[in-house]
Order: C-alpha cells, then structure tokens, then sequence
C-alpha cells in the first residue's frame, strides 16, 4: 500500500535554505564615508595613547637605572664594610690580572674591552663576588652593542664610577692631580665640606665610556667623560650614602655630547653649568 507523506513541511524548510528571510535582505555593507569616520576615531585615540605609553616606557626605564645604580652604590658600601673602610679600587689596567683587580675590568677603546670578559670574573673584579647580575651593570637605554674599528660587540657596562674614589695605579695625568684635589682611598676620608653629596656612579654617554672611571675635569671647562642623557634629557646618579637619583642637565652642549674623538677625553665646553654640578659633587680642593 502507498502511502503519501504531506510535503508542506519540506517546502517549507527548502524554501527556508533556499530563499533567506526578508530581514536579510535589509542588511548591508558599511559605506565609504562609515568607514573613514572609524579609521579617524582610532587615529585620535591612538595619537592621544601612544604619547602617554611612550612616557610610561621612558619613566619604567628610568626607575630601573634608578635600581641599577642604588645596587651598585650599595654594593660599594657593603664592599668598604669588609675590607676595614677601604674603597674598591678603580682606575685602568691596559693588562688585567689577580694581583690588579679593579670594581669592574676593561675599556670601551678597543674591541677585547668592549666585550668585557672579567666583569663578572671574582679573578679580575672585586664586584663579581658581590653583584653576579649581567643587566645590573648595564642602563636599559644603552644600546645593545657596540661598533669598535667595524666590529660589533656585546654592550656589557653602561655606567662608570668617580676616578677620584678608590683609584689605585699610576694617575691619569690628562685629570687635575691628586696633590691639588683629594682623592679618597677610605670612606672616612671623604670630606663632609660637599653638602650636595658625593657621586659614586653615572650614566656614561654610549660614544663617550671608556676605562671602569669617569673623569671629571676639575680646572677647566671640558669633559673628559661626557654623562648620558637619555634618560629624558638627564641621567641617573648614585651617591655615597647609597641613594640614587634622576638629574636633567641643563646645557644642550652637554645633551648633543659632540666630539671628533670621544676618546681623547678632551671636549672643550666653556661656561657649561653641568660640569659645574658634576665638580661640586665629584670632590674637592686640599
């Protein structure tokens, strides 16, 4: 027997695949105009963002220099406490060794340097018993590497140390002379007649580091080393007491830091109010 099923149904469920209902038909796409209004909404929105991001960025840099250098200058300080006041030795060893160990080893003037193999070395540099961290010796502005006679190398220490405390060796005679200014071998020998304090480390500028020392010249308006600025407009600096803090320099000589030659540590800038705060805090007359 045949038996004849109804088909409504499943016309209607064809006619459902087959035809979309007439709301769909109402739908379309956005209009030209529609869309350059949205491009412009989020092109305002990001011109008003990006700026306060960049910002944020520059600040989070800024407090992690802050925290690298009050590591250090505490570092100094737990170092002085164990060895009866005496300060770490700073200077330059063209040749480094056990028996002239310096905080940190190496120079910036010639590519074995750069890459700088002993700063972590207890053999070579009195810090690496005491500071085992890499990134701790180097600014998050600083460029990663480094050019030396047309070979890149591993940029391993951003910041220098005052060349006159703790220096140990023959004296750099490019630098005013020890007989006329101190120069302090024990903490109790630092004078208290520098009341805005005493810097023990610094931003270097990138082109400018050379030796574990920044030279200040204390008799006539040079640089011997110029100080970084890429921490907006300034640098950080650690002191003595142990503290840390951000400085913005003042003069745009010392912001464009030009030299033909960074490692002649000559750079004369006359009448500079920034080597002028780099000398009442650097040290002081006999």
């Amino acid at each position: 027997m045949t038996q004849n099923f109804p088909t409504r149904g499943f016309r209607a469920t064809t006619r459902w695949h087959d035809e979309p209902p007439a709301e769909f038909h109402l739908r379309r796409a956005f209009t030209l105009i529609e869309l350059l209004v949205v491009i412009g909404i989020i092109a305002t929105l990001a011109a008003m963002l990006l700026p306060g991001l960049a910002a944020a960025r520059q600040r989070a840099r800024r407090i992690q220099c802050v925290c690298n250098q009050r590591q250090l200058a505490l570092t100094w300080l737990v170092y002085v406490a164990d060895n009866a006041d005496k300060l770490p030795a700073n200077g330059m060893n063209n040749t480094p060794t056990p028996l002239n160990k310096l905080w940190v080893q190496g120079s910036f003037f010639n590519t074995s340097g750069s890459a700088n193999t002993f700063i972590l070395d207890p053999q070579y540099a009195l810090f690496a018993n005491y500071l085992q961290t890499p990134q701790v010796y180097v600014c998050p502005t600083d460029r990663d590497t480094a050019s030396y006679y047309g070979q890149f190398v591993q940029k391993v220490r951003s910041y220098a140390m005052n060349a006159y405390l703790g220096w140990s060796g023959p004296w750099d005679t490019r630098l005013a002379a020890p007989p006329t200014y101190r120069l302090f071998l024990k903490q109790n020998q630092m004078t208290v007649l520098m009341p805005a304090g005493t810097f023990v480390f610094q931003d270097v500028q990138p082109n400018s580091i050379c030796w574990p020392y920044f030279g200040v010249q204390m008799q006539v308006d040079s640089f011997f080393n110029f100080p970084g600025s890429s921490h907006s407009r300034g640098a950080v600096v650690a002191f003595a007491d142990g503290h840390a803090e951000w400085h913005r320099w003042r003069d745009p000589r010392t912001l464009t830091a030009f030299s033909p030659d960074y490692h002649r540590h000559a750079d004369a800038s006359p009448g500079n109010l920034d080597l002028v705060w780099l000398r009442e805090r650097t040290t002081v007359r006999r």
